[in-house]
């Protein structure tokens, strides 16, 4: 294994041509923030794997903080930090937008570098004002705990999370962090470690560098006890840094970590490119399961992914529901969008049911609840008996999962809202949509450039 990891660490630590450039361009910036830093009053700081010398090969992405007084308002740090950003990029030649995460900060380009400017709070982590303000800390942490050996291990562990779509912690991927990485390194040692110890992992796996409390039983039942994986942040002890890895993900990087144990070779730690499916082969897929898709397509809104998966997938569990309360049985769903347009997918055992069906009465003892069920049900059902039990059998309003889709979401905005469908899905739904089931479906798979390279991986999706 050691062989492979040192070939593969050639190929993604950056050369010397890189690290001087990368160091020309801080030190350019560092002036360029402190030219401003009085008239502001703030001091700047890199944060992020630059400054933590954990940064893979090509990567052109600066962190620069400027670190305001905690006594400033949110206001004033948010009118000094745009103000100041906005200069410092102007004075490096570059262009600027305003970005928005928990509070607006200003990402530029430069010369091909990727910078982002953000403004926070100089204060101690308990008693941070926003999220921002703890990175000054994990990066102070990182130089004190990780030695310079380590710090090649933390970029074998971000290239292979990367390679198997694992990396980020944003709330599309619902993978490891850069900061979670570099825990795990130093609390196993060496990349080697990681994936030996992570192949036998099993919920809930419980890490506390700093010994931060005596009961690992409290943390899993009471404090995080939604989390598959709990990591303890070393400069705040009532954060999980792995709160938001996703259970499948969990699975995930410990099926691919035992794959690499078994077989340490470049195919196991490199993921091999994914390739669309063609429409014969997806037609022979779906054909071999015997299911339906149903797929619903609107444009996408202007917001981010943090905002804009978990919105369709709220959307995809309302629309399961409202689904199986008419019948029609949800086997998988899945969410999917290129930035222009929203697909949720739904496999259906069926599409289309009998018109007639059966509902479960109470015992034909009970005799409460049996006049109830009688009274609501006589007339136009039929009443019968089956092991004791009554059942009235009735007409479906809807036969087509596709007709009753439609039905729900052919809506105004504010009616979709009042359905469940999240703010911004429901605005672009309320402008138009596209639903198609059965052989339509394949015209859509066909005509959304990136959505069969989505269905091969929905087809070969296992965590065992």
């Amino acid at each position: 294994m050691k062989k492979i990891l040192e070939e593969i660490l050639d190929e993604i630590k950056p050369e010397l041509g890189e690290v001087k450039g990368l160091k020309q361009t801080c030190e350019a910036l560092r002036d360029a923030g402190e030219r401003h830093a009085e008239e502001y009053d703030y001091s700047p700081l890199f944060c992020g794997s630059i400054a933590k010398d954990t940064w893979l090969k090509s990567k052109k992405d600066i962190d620069l903080f400027l670190m305001f007084d905690e006594e400033l308002d949110m206001e004033d740090l948010e009118k000094r930090g745009m103000e100041a950003g906005k200069r410092i990029i102007e004075d490096m030649g570059g262009e600027w937008t305003v970005a928005y995460a928990e509070h607006p900060y200003v990402h530029g380009n430069v010369k091909g570098y990727k910078i982002d400017i953000v403004p926070a709070f100089d204060t101690d982590p308990d008693e941070i004002k926003s999220s921002v303000d703890r990175t000054p800390w994990h990066v102070k942490w990182v130089d004190k705990n990780i030695t310079e050996e380590q710090r090649d291990e933390v970029r074998l562990l971000k290239k292979f999370t990367k390679e198997h779509g694992l990396y980020g912690s944003d709330l599309k991927t619902k993978g490891f962090s850069g900061y979670l990485c570099e825990i795990l390194i130093e609390e196993y040692g060496s990349f080697e470690e990681i994936v030996r110890e992570a192949s036998e992992w099993y919920p809930v796996e419980v890490i506390d560098p700093e010994n931060h409390f005596k009961s690992k039983d409290y943390l899993k039942r009471k404090k995080f006890k939604e989390d598959v994986l709990i990591v303890i942040d070393p400069v705040d002890k009532d954060r999980n840094v792995a709160s938001v890895l996703s259970d499948e993900n969990f699975f995930l990087f410990k099926k691919k970590a035992r794959k690499f144990v078994e077989d340490s070779c470049r195919d196991s730690f490199f993921k091999e490119e994914q390739k669309p499916l063609s429409l014969k082969d997806l037609q022979s897929k779906i054909d071999r399961r015997g299911t339906d898709f149903m797929l619903i397509s609107f444009e996408s809104p202007d917001v981010h992914d943090d905002v804009l998966y978990p919105q369709m997938k709220k959307m995809n569990r309302r629309v399961e529901k409202m689904l199986e309360n008419e019948g029609f049985v949800v086997l998988r769903k899945d969410v999917w969008s290129n930035n222009h347009i929203c697909v949720l997918i739904l496999e259906l055992e069926v599409d289309r049911l009998a018109r007639v069906d059966k509902r479960e009465g109470p015992s034909i003892f009970d005799r409460k609840n049996s006049k109830r069920f009688i009274e609501r049900y006589e007339g136009e059902h039929n009443l019968l008996i089956e092991d004791g039990k009554w059942y009235a059998e009735y007409f479906r309003e809807w036969t087509t999962a596709l007709d009753f889709t439609r039905n729900l979401l052919d809506n105004d905005p504010d009616t979709l809202k009042e359905e469940g469908i999240p703010g911004h899905l429901a605005e672009e739904i309320g402008q138009g949509l596209s639903i198609a089931t059965s052989d339509h479906s394949i015209h859509v798979f066909n005509e959304v450039e990136g959505l069969r390279k989505k269905m091969a991986e929905y087809f070969e999706k296992d965590l065992v």
